[in-house]
């Protein structure tokens, strides 16, 4: 069919479509290099997923066991409403390290920096850090480091600054991460090119014996280095090197600060603090022995919050807690090396493979959810098992693009079989009754319709297949085909058959077509014009044998898909194509170029100026036609005054006036070379040497 490019040749495709692969190995290539050079794109997704793993263990009751000898000492709203003078406040921070380490604590740390006030009111808090250093025991104070508004250079804040700095000191810088949580922890922070602890690492140290200028050392060793010192063995008969990597870890959350289950640090309020201390004067007993007691405010109002991988609204002192609790038990959560991540990623092809076995859509998307459930139970079982952070988030992401890669090339891959099954389809089928029989594949029921034929055919074809021979001949006809099918198609008509030089199509079907035989009918103009403008191109051998006739006519007739359940074909029965075809066959009869019947004349909306050519009963039928000639660019200059002649003529001979018809008939054939004339004048003579008994004006034709 015109204007069809079918690509015939499977290569023509895209290789991605074809096959799963390319997809599959490009994906899972870009995303193991994207993973093995810049990390896991989706870090916070995956930050995100280890926060649900972290609540859900700790909901379960899995979480482990926090060290028992970190404690924390709540300063809260009630508690400061006793203490209205700040130089109380300073009084009653005094209070709390002499009850701690008098319940036997080993190190007392204020996640609260003591910026105002004077020495008078800093004095009580002073001569007891004075007083427990004697007692080889140790209180930090909180220092942190914030940009200065004026100089753009770190600022320290710092607790009592009107005089000297006081140390042991720990930050508490915490950064968040991009999303807001706090996740990560710095031990050591880089600060005007020095390095100085946290607040929980300056509590471990401190708990230690270790003193942060004197024993702790940093190496480079790649990355960011390490800090190194010693320290004595958990059964105090050796002396055993650590080491701590200085880039951020992530914190072991245990617990929420307060929620559905139990804390995972030993809370102490500050009448509890001295209720225990009152109990511990008369028992002579130390529960906080060894113990490290961070001491902060809590309340709405009192002390920084922030949301940690577990719940929002969390003191971070929870931060410094946590970080020194997985110091202590050498109990991080790590995230896997991105080359493991890469590698997983890479696995994927052979999950990939497995696609293939699974054909529909569905399927396809239950195996994806599979893996995805897999993925989140195996990432879950590895964090709360080993404290490992699979980049397995990643994977299923990964995995996920895989699967809608594959969705979407399957999609692709079939709408581009759709489309060279209709391109192919369009060759052999008409638009309308490809999308009729695309819509019911298979269907052996018919339809009756309302139809207009126009059927063409070659005159001479067996003489034109003598000179031109066969490979002349298909070229010829292949020709003639285009210049017949572009009139149709122009039309929106459907084509019937090509059956050797014949063609056929019609209108109305399968979908009614209200001017259907208006379209006919200008496609049957259409394509006069178009033969005619073909003859000059003709070989010039054949361009006197090449002629055609061209009918149109109407009627009703079945449609359908005919054949066996092995091979159908689609097409029209009916006696109205035994008509048509009639029809067609007798504008050779009859010597002119184009006929169409009474039926179809009347249809058109415009009917273009006409005679009447004949009445018949074609041969092998019952019902007469009437036949008409109409004018057409290519036919006789003067067809008015032939058709009014003519018409004189045809009344007379309907009357059975068969002479008076004769004479009219042969002045005009001699006149005008009408054949039709010619044809009516010598019928005329035979009806008068033998005239019928019972004339009615339909003449029963001997020739098809």
């Amino acid at each position: 069919m015109a204007g069809n490019t079918v690509p015939t040749n499977p290569a023509d495709e895209q290789v991605w479509l074809r096959s799963p692969w390319p997809l599959l190995l490009a994906i899972c290539g870009l995303a193991a290099l994207w993973v093995l050079l810049a990390g896991s794109p989706i870090e916070p997704l995956e930050m995100r997923w280890l926060g649900r793993v972290l609540r859900w263990r700790y909901e379960h009751g899995l979480a482990p066991p926090a060290d028992p000898n970190i404690v924390h000492a709540d300063i809260t709203r009630q508690d400061l409403e006793k203490l209205p003078t700040l130089e109380l406040e300073y009084q009653h921070a005094a209070t709390i390290i002499r009850q701690a380490i008098d319940l036997g604590a080993r190190v007392v740390a204020f996640d609260v920096v003591f910026g105002r006030g004077d020495q008078a009111m800093a004095d009580p808090i002073l001569k007891e850090v004075e007083r427990v250093r004697g007692e080889n025991r140790t209180v930090i104070f909180a220092e942190a480091l914030l940009p200065s508004a004026d100089s753009g250079q770190e600022e320290r804040i710092r607790s009592f600054p009107f005089r000297e700095r006081v140390l042991p000191a720990g930050l508490i810088n915490v950064q968040a991460d991009g999303d807001g949580a706090l996740r990560h922890y710095e031990y050591v922070h880089g600060s005007a090119g020095k390095h100085e602890p946290s607040l929980g690492l300056a509590c471990y140290l401190a708990w230690r014996d270790v003193d942060w200028e004197k024993g702790v050392a940093f190496p480079k060793a790649g990355g960011r280095g390490f800090a190194r010192w010693e320290e004595i063995s958990s059964d105090f008969t050796t002396i055993e090197p650590r080491e701590l990597k200085l880039d951020p870890v992530l914190l072991n959350y245990r617990s929420p600060w307060s929620g559905s289950g139990p804390a995972a640090f030993r809370h102490y309020n500050m009448a509890q603090l001295s209720e225990l201390h009152e109990a511990s004067r008369q028992t002579k007993a130390q529960p906080l022995t060894n113990a490290i007691v961070i001491v902060s405010y809590y309340g709405a109002g009192l002390g920084d919050v922030g949301t940690t991988s577990l719940a929002a609204n969390q003191p971070r002192v929870v931060l410094h807690s946590t970080a020194l609790n997985d110091l202590i038990q050498r109990n991080w959560l790590r995230r896997t090396p991105r080359w493991l991540d890469a590698l997983a990623i890479l696995a994927l092809v052979l999950f990939g493979a497995a696609t293939k076995l699974f054909r529909g859509a569905w399927p396809l998307l239950l195996f994806w959810i599979g893996f995805v459930a897999l993925a989140g139970v195996l990432s879950a079982a590895l964090i709360i098992k080993t404290n490992w952070v699979p980049g397995l988030v990643t994977v299923s992401a990964a995995w996920s693009l895989i699967t809608l890669a594959e969705l979407g090339r399957r999609q692709s891959y079939e709408f581009m079989q759709r489309l060279r099954l209709r391109a192919t389809m369009g060759l052999y089928f008409s638009p309308r009754i490809m999308e009729h029989v695309l819509k019911n594949p298979g269907s052996m029921e018919p339809q009756q319709a309302k139809l207009t034929l126009l059927l063409t055919d070659l005159r001479n074809s067996t003489a034109i297949a003598e000179t031109l021979g066969p490979g002349g001949t298909f070229q010829l006809l292949n020709q003639v085909f285009e210049v017949q099918t572009r009139a149709i198609m122009a039309e929106d008509g459907s084509m019937e058959h090509f059956l050797g030089d014949q063609f056929l199509s019609y209108w109305g079907a399968p979908d009614p077509q209200p001017d259907a035989t208006d379209r006919a009918f200008r496609a049957a103009l259409s394509l006069i014009e178009g033969m005619e403008g073909l003859r000059p191109k003709l070989d010039p051998r054949v361009e006197t044998l090449f002629h055609y006739g061209v009918a149109l006519h109407s009627g009703t007739a079945l449609i359908g898909n005919k054949g066996s359940a092995q091979r159908l074909d689609y097409g029209l029965v009916g006696d109205l194509i035994n008509s048509a075809a009639r029809v067609e066959s007798l504008t050779k009869h009859y010597g002119v170029l184009f006929l169409i019947t009474r039926e179809a004349y009347e249809k058109v909306s415009a009917p273009p100026q006409a005679r009447v050519v004949d009445r018949v009963v074609v041969k092998g039928k019952t019902l007469p036609l009437e036949l008409l000639e109409v004018k057409h660019p290519f036919g006789p200059a003067n067809f008015e005054e032939i058709a009014r002649e003519y018409g004189s003529a045809f009344v007379d001979y309907e009357r059975g006036e068969f002479a008076e018809a004769e004479g009219k008939f042969t002045a005009l054939e001699r006149e005008a070379q009408d054949k039709p004339s010619k044809l009516m004048a010598e019928r005329c003579r035979e009806l008068i040497a033998a005239a019928p008994s019972n004339w009615t004006g339909i003449y029963e034709l001997k020739v098809k």
